[in-house]
């Protein structure tokens, strides 16, 4: 018995050190810090969740996976007047890839809306740009091009992509080219537009790769391959680009977008 009421007053605590405790302080430190990291990254992860494209906010559509461009661009589209009717409109958004396309699908809810006319699904009714100041159509993008008077986000984006496969326009008159383009519509676009041709993109001729050539509108398989054969003999240059084509109509077209 007194031996254990004796025996406790010999035993001596381990001593406390400081610099132990600092250690200890920043470990904490660290796992509540990474503990805030986790659950932030766990919030940026959200799954999917079901929403309405005519009438999900901007951080909504961030959420969703919208580049913050692209949502704003789907805002302006609905500011000006565009109503989505079926889950495909949303592909008429600029910036709106096929993956996330596929990867929303499936929580894309629409309310029901009266379909309008066959002849103004691409068409947005819009206050006249002013005639005193024309869009220059190879620097605007799809924001610019929705304000023009009859043009909606599907000729917005029909514009856009045929632009970037041209390298850019070097003439007004190229807007004839494009998929649905009617002669009513041009000439609202034409009245409204103009073309800067220094912006455009060009190509060289002599080093492009065969599929990047064969993806330009002006140049078939067929031409790409005659091409492509002739290089292999001689350089192709301003002066042989005539026996080259064989044709003076794409000769003309081509030239503002080859160099040698």
């Amino acid at each position: 018995m007194v031996v254990r009421l004796v025996y406790p007053s010999f035993i001596k605590p381990d001593e406390l050190h400081i610099e132990n405790l600092t250690l200890v302080e920043n470990e904490i430190a660290e796992k509540q810090n990474l503990n805030a990291q986790f659950k932030k990254h766990d919030a940026d992860m959200s799954d999917p969740f079901v929403f309405d494209p005519n009438v999900a906010s901007l951080e909504d559509l961030i959420k969703l996976g919208f580049r913050e461009k692209t949502a704003q661009t789907l805002i302006k589209f609905r500011t000006n007047g565009f109503k989505f009717k079926q889950k495909e409109d949303l592909k008429k958004v600029y910036g709106v890839s096929e993956k996330l396309y596929a990867k929303l699908e499936t929580y894309i809810l629409i309310k029901p809306t009266k379909d309008l006319p066959a002849e103004e699904k691409n068409t947005v009714t819009k206050k006249p740009s002013s005639p005193s100041k024309k869009l220059e159509l190879n620097g605007s993008d799809s924001l610019a091009l929705i304000e023009l008077k009859g043009v909606g986000p599907g000729y917005a984006k029909r514009i856009l992509k045929y632009r970037n496969l041209l390298g850019g326009f070097t003439s007004i008159g190229q807007i004839k080219e494009i998929y649905g383009m009617s002669d009513e519509l041009y000439t609202l676009i034409e009245s409204q537009c103009s073309v800067n041709s220094s912006l455009v993109s060009k190509i060289n001729i002599n080093t492009i790769e065969f599929k990047a050539l064969n993806k330009h509108p002006y140049i078939n398989y067929e031409l790409t391959k005659h091409i492509f054969n002739f290089r292999k003999q001689t350089k192709i240059s301003e002066a042989n680009l005539p026996e080259v084509l064989q044709d003076e109509e794409l000769l003309q077209k081509l030239k503002p977008y080859l160099q040698y």
